[in-house]
């Protein structure tokens, strides 16, 4: 795709050759010219000295260099790149590639590296992808040739074409076709954030504000490869700026992001196309000034390439459900905490059949949705498939059949499109003619089997489905349209995919009388009657009978004579003069080559047929795909419909495979789960079900809502006993019903969930100088401050990594804190004692689980224990360390002593608890003494009193 406008030296043809390591050699001893050491390509400034001293192809190099200090620069030189100087002791490295060196001191850029052109995509693609490089390409501009009517010792412009980075890229090879890739902007103005996002390769382009406690949401919501911000963090900052807003971008941006400085002046709005400028009417300043740097940027790495994308779409935070960055991670929604898709719950419903559903069904589950009548209208059509098993299948045989339409439309039109662009879209718009054909036929067909009564509608497809419907199919106008440039694309292109992505011979023969003419000129048969009947003319001429006529694609036609064959002619007088009157072009070891003036002719009309034949398909190709933009928002809207219906369509298939149901959603603050299961977990078994030791998952139900029925579950239980399944199992379930899927459950009500927290697993900070328990109540900070009664709370062992005392007091705390919002939370813990601490003051919000543990005796010792994984009620007895310890296999001589250990500190403990008490009682005893010393006994004590509080003090248990 990078080779688009790249000069190749002049010749018939130029097909890309594969050259051996010793002519490489060669090409890199004839570029003796760019030399090395002295000046480095990162400075500022040249002294004027040293520039004196370089050649002109490196004073070229070098002034390019300067304006792309941050970009490893790739220069082109004839058949090949280079990298010089610093840039190539970097590309040796991350590419494995050899590294010259020159020897002589005093030359500038002794050092170099470099590739064919042809391999130009591979090589770019590991440094930008995988290095997180940014590369610039400097190109030929105009040929040999060209450059010499300026001059004989003129030097061929190069410049830079197109700079490549993470977030800018839309070349096919460098792209997930499963996944977007988004180049972000974040702007701050006036105590809120300005945050846009676009995707190059689709023309996606949205905007929204946003708050600091709601950005790291709205940043995990796109994901970016890379992210736009002032040029420095003193122009970042402002008076009004929160004080930790470096911190909390280190925070909420991936690693994997790279981080593009940006000049302020990026970022000041100045639109000329008219449609952006009444959009950008209509945003936020902080929005127009994010989504200003993102245009800037894109004419900046494409060079005045003409990369259209659609207007900025403006979100609102509040119609999404905001998902802290922890409950990102800690639930694995998009990638699970390896960094692979694997084992996420996006891959654990993702049965999408083309690309463009893919990315939208990985857009709907970053995204989970506020709005109920739209969320309905997703589950309408879900429903719709579910309950039409053999339309689902049918319409998902015609989905697998669709091309990328986004993406393919979209290098059209930025001019990096393809011939197999062009068949794509063709191929893809008779798709969705058929697509639309096939739904509507089957409604109809259904809709004639049902009785005629009143009211009875025309056809009952769903408002979503409907309208995807009326997408495939534009307005009668753009509709005849589209549909004479797929048959035009049919009728002018190849249908072999290989020659589609050459740069020549992609048109049908019989499609341009022009072309067949100059095509049928390039032709060349070794074995032709013209050609056995030129060769028989010179060797007539010449007296020869061991010449031959020779074509080669670089050179053309000649004649090859052998050495001794050569020597006899030029002793006979006829043949020397015979000679005399051809050209001697080249000498080689075993032959001699000659032309005529009718062999050069021929290469001249050659030459000429190649050019011609470039200018016609070029011209075709302009022609239609000028066609296939006429109708681009057409075509657009087909992408997302097709896109939509391959959702709904991957949801309804998962929902049978797997038995999931159709949420009740509504705007309570209830959570009612009957027979919820971990969708991952479950994949997972049903991948291993054939495997021994596998077994069925167990499903739980979970109700919460506002007292009587408890808004916080505590749950006790021991390790390996299933509490962080059933947090995360419960979280899951409501970011599906949220994102308009069915859930894994028997039944599911769920009030809409405006935040999802979620404080699970482990992990320090060390470049942050922070600890594991400071990280641990930081999150949990974050969560008592933002939570509200509408929001979902998981929260696993709070309190860990601190001394047990302290650790019961905060998480009691916490507790607190979230029964008093009436805050839906799954609070798991060790700290069963909690209960009773709490119980009083958490007005009837708290209800203690526990997962259950089946304990097989003998002699009234356990010997071994069944994790059942059901969630029932009350405090689990004890937490079974121990006995996890042994299943995961430490020495038996460890638990052994682990057992007589616990059994001290059980001693010791019961030993200093009744020590307490004894205490206890004798403080009461004394008061009680001291009362009836100094006062009327009758009037002043009451025994029952005393004896109840005694009574309360001997039966206490402390147990954590």
């Amino acid at each position: 795709m990078l080779l688009r406008g790249i000069t190749l030296s002049a010749r018939v043809s130029a097909p890309v050759r594969r050259i051996s390591p010793l002519h490489r050699r060669h090409i890199y001893s004839t570029s003796r010219i760019l030399s090395g050491a002295g000046i480095s390509p990162n400075d500022a400034a040249y002294p004027e000295n040293d520039a004196a001293k370089v050649t002109p192809m490196v004073a070229q190099y070098l002034a390019r260099k300067k304006e792309y200090p941050d970009c490893m620069l790739l220069f082109q030189v004839g058949d090949f790149y280079e990298f010089f100087g610093d840039d190539a002791r970097r590309a040796a490295h991350l590419l494995n590639l050899a590294l010259t060196r020159k020897t002589k001191k005093t030359q500038v850029l002794n050092e170099m590296c470099g590739f064919p052109v042809g391999s130009v995509d591979s090589f770019v693609e590991k440094l930008v992808m995988h290095h997180g490089v940014k590369v610039a390409i400097c190109n030929q501009v105009e040929s040999a040739s060209s450059a010499k009517k300026r001059g004989y010792n003129a030097l061929v412009d190069r410049q830079v074409v197109r700079i490549v980075t993470p977030g800018s890229l839309v070349e096919d090879t460098m792209l997930t076709p499963k996944e977007n890739n988004y180049l972000a902007s974040l702007f701050y103005d006036e105590d809120k954030w300005g945050l846009a996002w676009a995707d190059l390769s689709t023309g996606e382009f949205v905007s929204t504000t946003s708050t600091s406690e709601k950005l790291a949401s709205a940043i995990l919501r796109c994901s970016p490869k890379e992210i736009l911000l002032p040029s420095t963090e003193e122009e970042c900052m402002t008076v009004d700026m929160p004080k930790d807003a470096v911190a909390l971008l280190d925070a909420v941006l991936p690693n994997s992001c790279m981080r593009t400085f940006r000049p302020a002046t990026s970022f000041i709005p100045r639109t000329s196309r008219r449609p952006l400028r009444d959009v950008f009417k209509t945003l936020d300043v902080s929005e127009q000034a994010a989504a200003s740097a993102i245009l800037d940027y894109i004419d900046f790495t494409h060079r005045g390439t003409s990369a259209l994308i659609r207007t900025p779409l403006h979100v609102e935070s509040s119609d999404h459900m905001i998902i802290d960055s922890s409950a990102w991670r800690g639930l694995e929604l998009a990638k699970s905490l390896s960094g692979s898709k694997m084992s996420s719950l996006l891959q654990a419903i993702d049965s999408t059949t083309t690309p463009g559903g893919s990315r939208l069904l990985a857009s709907h589950l970053a995204s989970p949705l506020m709005n109920l009548e739209l969320l309905e209208r997703r589950l309408d059509a879900v429903s719709y498939f579910y309950g039409q098993e053999q339309l689902l299948q049918r319409t998902r045989r015609q989905l697998a059949e669709v091309f990328d339409l986004e993406r393919n439309l979209q290098r059209l039109s930025i001019g990096v499109g393809t011939p197999k662009d062009l068949k794509n879209v063709a191929s893809t718009i008779d798709e969705a003619r058929q697509l639309v054909e096939l739904i509507k036929s089957h409604e109809r067909l259904r809709h004639s089997r049902l009785p005629d009564l009143p009211g009875k509608e025309a056809l009952c497809l769903p408002p979503l489905l409907r309208d995807c419907c009326n997408g495939l199919i534009a307005n009668e106008s753009p509709n005849e349209n589209i549909a004479n440039a797929a048959t035009e694309i049919h009728a002018a292109l190849k249908d072999d995919y290989t020659t589609l992505n050459s740069k020549s011979g992609f048109v049908r023969a019989g499609y341009s009388s022009e072309l067949d003419k100059w095509q049928t000129i390039l032709r060349h048969d070794p074995k032709s009657p013209e050609k056995q009947d030129l060769q028989s003319k010179y060797r007539e001429l010449l007296g020869s009978t061991r010449l031959r006529v020779i074509f080669q694609a670089e050179k053309g036609y000649f004649l090859d004579i052998p050495h001794d064959e050569n020597a006899k002619l030029l002793k006979n007088e006829q043949s020397r003069r015979e000679l005399e009157q051809l050209t001697l072009f080249q000498s080689l070891k075993n032959s001699v080559r000659y032309r005529s003036e009718e062999l050069r002719q021929m290469n001249r009309e050659l030459t000429e047929a190649a050019v011609e034949v470039e200018r016609v398909e070029n011209d075709i190709f302009s022609l239609l795909r000028d066609r296939v933009l006429l109708v681009r928002d057409e075509l657009q809207a087909m992408a997302s419909a097709i896109s939509q219906i391959d959702v709904v369509c991957s949801h309804a298939q998962v929902a049978l495979d797997r038995n999931f149901a159709r949420p009740l959603l509504d705007g309570s603050c209830e959570l009612h789960i009957e027979d919820g299961r971990h969708a991952v977990v479950e994949a997972a078994h049903l991948r291993g079900s054939n495997s021994k030791g596998m077994r069925a998952f167990v499903p739980n139900s979970l109700h919460l809502a506002a007292a009587p029925v408890g808004s916080c579950w505590l749950l006790t239980g021991p390790n390996m006993g299933g509490k962080s399944t059933f947090l995360r199992q419960n979280a899951h379930l409501v970011v599906l019903a949220q994102m308009g899927s069915f859930v894994p459950a028997k039944f599911a009500r769920v009030g809409l969930v405006d935040k999802l927290f979620c404080r699970v697993g482990s992990a320090d900070d060390l470049a942050a100088d922070k600890s594991t328990f400071m990280v641990e109540m930081q999150e949990t900070s974050t969560i008592l401050t933002q939570a509200t009664s509408r929001s979902l709370v998981l929260m696993d062992e709070v309190g860990r990594g601190t001394a047990v005392n302290d650790g019961v007091a905060i998480a009691g705390a916490v507790l607190e804190a979230l029964c008093a919002k009436q805050t839906r939370t799954l609070f798991a813990t060790h700290f069963t004692a909690l209960s009773e601490l709490v119980g009083d003051t958490c007005n009837g919000e708290l209800r203690p689980y526990r997962m259950e543990v089946l304990e097989h005796q003998v002699d009234g010792e356990t010997k071994h224990l069944v994790f059942s994984h059901r969630v029932v009620e009350g405090l689990a007895a004890q937490s079974y360390g121990i006995n996890t310890a042994a299943l995961a296999g430490c020495p038996p001589v460890v638990v052994a002593r682990a057992s007589e250990l616990l059994s001290e500190l059980t001693h010791e403990n019961s030993n200093s608890s009744h020590t307490d008490r004894l205490q206890r009682v004798r403080a009461v005893l004394r008061s009680w003494e001291s009362e009836m010393a100094g006062n009327d006994v009758r009037n002043s004590i009451d025994p029952l009193q005393i004896l109840d509080e005694l009574h309360q003090i001997l039966n206490e248990s402390v147990e954590f």
